[in-house]
């Protein structure tokens, strides 16, 4: 009997994703996708090509300085914003392109995105308020306490930098959890990844 992985709410998944490049004219590109289980994800695609004009032909500088503007670009569309940007599709085709941008700026700076967050010199407690959408949030946290909450962190950033360069940060796979496995099978991806990322940190 063939084995079968399956995804609690998606029995007979496809794995699939629509994946987008966005290039420079000066040939540097950055890399996201939006992840599908398969029958729809031609619509993802197009969606995805549906929000390539908001992107195609804008100053680099301009866009990759203000990804919070770009995201709201995205997101606001007077007509796409009718098929649900806070939800479905569109979103998750926009989210696929902000991913791109960020993977790019990440890329011109010669730095994996992680650093880019954590380096003070890279990313001010402004700058990373700006990139974030408050509207669903300020019931819990308004633009301006999550902004004393980063300046109250300045001081230790440094160190919590220099701790993720000695010990990495915290990951998970999701190869070990699948439903149908048994408790062996669980093991042995587990230990599979782990040792994988052993292995790239050497």
């Amino acid at each position: 009997m063939a084995e079968l992985i399956t995804a609690a709410m998606n029995p007979e998944p496809d794995y699939s994703a629509a994946y987008v490049v966005v290039r420079t004219d000066g040939g540097q590109e950055g890399h996201g996708l939006a992840f599908t289980v398969g029958r729809g994800n031609e619509i993802a695609v197009a969606a995805v090509e549906s929000l390539a004009p908001l992107v195609a032909g804008r100053p680099v500088a301009e866009v990759l300085g203000d990804l919070g503007g770009m995201s709201r670009r995205l997101t606001g569309d007077s007509q796409l914003r009718w098929l649900g940007p806070e939800k479905g599709v569109i979103r998750m085709a926009a989210g696929a392109v902000l991913n791109a941008l960020w993977d790019l700026r990440a890329r011109r700076a010669g730095k994996p995105l992680w650093r880019q967050l954590s380096e003070l010199s890279e990313l001010s407690p402004e700058e990373i308020v700006g990139v974030v959408d408050f509207r669903y949030l300020e019931d819990a946290l308004t633009r301006e306490e999550a902004l004393a909450i980063l300046r109250a962190a300045e001081p230790g950033r440094a160190e919590r930098h220099a701790r993720l360069l000695a010990e990495g940060y915290p990951a998970y796979t999701t190869t070990p959890g699948w439903l149908g496995y048994t408790d062996d099978k669980l093991v042995r991806p587990a230990a599979e990844a782990v040792a994988d990322v052993s292995a790239r940190s050497c």
